[in-house]
């Protein structure tokens, strides 16, 4: 047995031994709420960002800016058209403790190296309706629509408790036709049952965690300066003849964000970000990833509403408050 391998086996021993330990554990502050309200009242299931502060224009970061921690999008031309992408990452909470994918959650509290909210699972949008695609283990479509009002309808989301789970919705802005390239993807993505969720890639991304967490210099620990497997590549896929099949729910965002968005695409470049790498809470860390809302999976519906009518400017995202309008 080769020395490659024992190594191997002993960090996913570690890993496994360690996340079991933790499953019994109760979060008192999975910090949910405060991406959105730095004191947030406790029984709050609802809360609607007081700002919104996107980049006026998003593309690529300078060659001059390489030494900062968290570079910011730059400017383009005022008349560029834009749009927004949207991606809902949630804080599940599993209705069974012993369930595997509640072990993999713990996994990420126990690794994390950021000031990030205990979030574990994530689905991309581009309306603001409760159709989010996601992709999750089981059936023959395993990349599929989670409504966060409907859990009990998805094989997924049937096993948390929608009354405790959290959500926030985060937007991206974008270039319109970057838009629509990402949700011609997507939409090819969610037709086909060839979209398999990798449940050997979450070994390989709990051995890379744990490692970062507990065995690699604190100075390689944050999301712009940790170090990847010399193996680790991004793909960029100029066809639906080179689309790859095999992911995790981060993974596949962050592989659809580099292949569509191109200041995501000269980011991850820039400090050698690897998708397949990214676990939920790095999709926070994206430039120009902006939260919107916040919210419990069983009062997403009337969250998304309250906060297109503080922010009337992105109504033509709800079909809901499209067709109210229309038929006034």
């Amino acid at each position: 047995m080769s020395k490659k391998f024992l190594k191997s086996t002993l960090f996913l021993t570690l890993f496994i031994v360690s996340t079991l330990s933790f499953y019994n554990c109760k979060t008192t502050n999975s910090l949910v709420k405060e991406v959105i309200n730095p004191n947030p009242p406790e029984d709050a299931t609802i809360l609607i960002a007081p700002e919104l502060d996107f980049p006026e224009v998003q593309t690529a970061v300078n060659e001059e800016d390489k030494g900062d921690d968290q570079a910011q999008p730059q400017s383009q031309p005022a008349e560029q058209n834009y749009k927004y992408i949207f991606l809902r990452l949630y804080n599940p909470v599993y209705i069974s403790r012993l369930y595997a994918a509640n072990i993999l959650k713990n996994g990420l509290v126990l690794t994390k190296t950021e000031d990030v909210p205990d979030l574990s699972h994530s689905a991309i949008n581009f309306t603001l309706d409760d159709n989010f695609y996601g992709l999750t283990l089981g059936g023959e479509h395993q990349f599929a629509q989670e409504q966060c009002s409907a859990a009990a309808q998805n094989k997924y989301m049937r096993h948390c408790n929608p009354d405790l789970s959290e959500q926030i919705t985060y937007a991206l802005k974008v270039p319109e036709e970057e838009y629509y390239n990402a949700k011609k993807m997507v939409e090819f993505y969610a037709a086909t049952p060839k979209l398999k969720y990798a449940s050997t890639l979450n070994v390989k991304l709990g051995v890379f965690s744990l490692r970062k967490r507990f065995f690699s210099p604190k100075k390689h620990r944050k999301f712009t300066t940790q170090k990847y497997p010399l193996g680790a590549k991004n793909k960029i896929v100029k066809s639906e003849d080179e689309y790859l099949y095999r992911f995790v729910c981060s993974s596949f965002l962050a592989y659809v964000l580099y292949n569509n968005v191109s200041y995501v695409r000269e980011f991850f470049d820039k400090y050698d970000i690897k998708y397949d790498y990214l676990n939920v809470t790095d999709l926070s860390l994206i430039p120009g990833m902006t939260p919107l809302f916040y919210s419990t999976w069983t009062d997403y519906p009337e969250a998304a509403k309250n906060f297109v009518e503080e922010y009337p400017e992105f109504a033509e995202y709800l079909p809901q408050a499209i067709s109210t309008t229309d038929n006034q």
